[in-house]
């Protein structure tokens, strides 16, 4: 059976997954191996008055290490396919007041957001 679904939540329970962007595979397996296979290294971040994430998304966004930045309800989901860029990138912001860092295992929403951000239009 073949589904076709942007939510990833679905696509977890499936037993093989593919996604494809513009005509284009760009990754293709059991969900496990395509989460490692995109070598995103993963921090979750929240601020303890649910405040100000929108700006501090901008400004992670442009920094040299963080290759993809998402908002996820009421945290940020930032990640990075170098682990010493991203720690390096993330390491001003983690003694901020208020912030909240947690590590994490990159999900497939993450996946989903980075392939899907790096995809090339190829039908302009």
């Amino acid at each position: 059976m073949l589904v076709s679904t942007h939510y990833m939540d679905e696509a977890e329970r499936c037993h093989e997954i593919a996604y494809i962007a513009y005509g284009v595979l760009l990754a293709h397996g059991p969900v496990e191996e395509v989460i490692a296979a995109s070598h995103l290294d993963t921090y979750t971040v929240s601020a303890r008055d649910g405040e100000g994430l929108t700006k501090l998304a901008e400004e992670l966004s442009r920094r040299p290490g963080i290759d993809m930045v998402a908002p996820f309800g009421t945290s940020l989901h930032v990640c990075g396919r170098d682990e010493a860029a991203l720690e390096a990138a993330v390491a001003p912001y983690r003694g901020r007041p208020g912030l909240i860092w947690t590590r994490s295992d990159p999900s497939l929403e993450d996946v989903f957001i980075d392939l899907m951000g790096r995809a090339k239009d190829n039908f302009q």
